[in-house]
């Protein structure tokens, strides 16, 4: 699309408004957070290449920034009190009285969910440790069960960097290479982003966020992993939290479970998923699977806030939008 014809063509059209319920519908048209022409635009742009979206960024932001420009303009116009309302404010000034506060930041309301987990999971006796982003094939997939020609890779859609190399797609790449190097009893969060090659839509992006917990000692047992789960949503949701689970399949767990939570009284939704650590797995860091076991489960920080704070797209998350962010 042309971007010099499309910036004369609507301010052509915001010269031709003359009452303010006519230029909010144009500006919505234009400039709307999610119907936008311009908006749709910069949806547009992961799609593109590197190259193109060194060129459509800049001019994209330019381009939205004359447009509210020329918006605010024709308002002051249609309606005199929005300058003089501003030229008031300007004739008035006491110098004694104190400043405006300061807008502080604070945490992403994924990364507040990130410290809640971290925290209901501490008093349970469990550390953290980040891993690597960039990870080898070997800790990825085949020390987890998942080898060279097994059908669930299909499912994950991963960046290859080159043969060995790759962009880890779960946090599961920590199981391994920790109990590799730390003797049970283990007890471990492993917190971190992901990336996917999925299509971005309302509640699923390219790279997002993950925890996978991790506990090994002599003991450990499928009730035990249960109770803990019930433990924490509730503590994460509320007392009155219902759940349930159900057998599924994973590779590096055995048996596997999906974890569904009733949200508002009306729907089951899937929130996590988890299992006793395949001995395999334990096998494969150098452990003793007769003496060994465990139990493991993944989840996803973005989708538990979805569900916590009722928000529907998760693109939102990242959008920048600081009205949005400031709700948290």
């Amino acid at each position: 699309m042309d971007l010099a014809k499309l910036k004369q063509q609507v301010i052509s059209e915001i010269q031709a408004v003359h009452t303010q319920d006519g230029l909010e519908s144009m500006r919505i048209k234009y400039l709307g957070r999610k119907q936008g022409l311009v908006t749709k635009l910069f949806e547009k742009i992961p799609s593109l290449s590197l190259v193109e979206k060194r060129k459509q960024v800049p001019a994209l932001n330019q381009l939205r920034s004359q447009l509210e420009k020329a918006f605010k303009d024709r308002e002051s116009l249609l309606n005199p009190q929005v300058g003089a309302t501003t030229e008031k404010k300007l004739a008035f000034f006491d110098a004694s009285l104190p400043g405006s506060p300061p807008q502080a930041g604070h945490s992403h309301p994924a990364l507040q969910i990130i410290e809640e987990i971290k925290e209901i999971f501490h008093y349970l006796g469990f550390g953290w440790v980040d891993g690597p982003e960039v990870e080898t094939d070997l800790y990825n997939f085949q020390k987890l069960r998942l080898y060279k020609d097994h059908p669930a890779r299909d499912t994950q859609q991963t960046y290859y960097l080159n043969e060995e190399l790759l962009l880890r797609t779960h946090t599961s790449n920590m199981q391994v290479r920790y109990l590799e190097s730390h003797k049970p009893p283990v007890r471990m969060l492993f917190p971190g982003r992901v990336f996917r090659r999925e299509a971005i839509d309302a509640t699923h992006l390219p790279d997002f966020l993950q925890i996978e917990g991790l506990l090994v000692d002599t003991e450990s047992s499928l009730t035990d992993l249960l109770g803990v789960i019930d433990f924490f949503l509730k503590r994460l949701f509320g007392e009155k939290t219902k759940t349930r689970v159900y057998g599924h399949h994973f590779p590096y767990t055995e048996p596997s479970i999906e974890v569904e939570l009733l949200y508002q009284g009306k729907k089951w939704l899937e929130i996590m998923g988890a299992g006793m650590v395949h001995p395999e797995v334990i096998r494969n860091a150098g452990l003793d699977a007769k003496k060994y076991r465990g139990w493991a489960f993944g989840m996803g920080p973005e989708r538990i806030a979805m569900l916590r704070y009722g928000i529907e797209d998760i693109r939102l998350f990242y959008n920048s939008d600081l009205e949005f962010l400031k709700q948290f």
